[in-house]
């Protein structure tokens, strides 16, 4: 696994404001799970330009182990279940290893 993929599909039609606040939370949790779990450098990148849903892909240059990637998938979930919970979103976070 070199590459974990965080998108958030649109479903409830938020507006570009909102749109923009929910990227910023995205950068910051997958900066915040990447700091505490895998503890080594990691390159955000926005996904691809023609790509319409919220999200980032982390990118790193070691191959992650299967623990590693466990624990950053489930790390992840947790925050965004959580957060759009307590936001009262109807929204669900895909995150995918590759």
């Amino acid at each position: 696994m070199n590459y974990v993929t965080v998108e958030i599909i649109d479903t409830v039609g938020l507006n570009p404001r909102e749109r923009k606040m929910l990227q910023t939370t995205v950068l910051n949790f997958a900066a915040m799970s990447n700091a505490l779990i895998v503890k080594e450098d990691v390159v955000l990148n926005p996904l691809e330009p023609d790509n319409e849903n919220i999200g980032i892909v982390l990118v790193y240059a070691k191959t992650l182990d299967e623990k590693l990637c466990k624990a950053i998938t489930e790390s992840l979930s947790n925050r965004f279940a959580a957060y759009f919970t307590m936001s009262e979103l109807d929204l669900e976070a895909l995150i995918r290893v590759h």
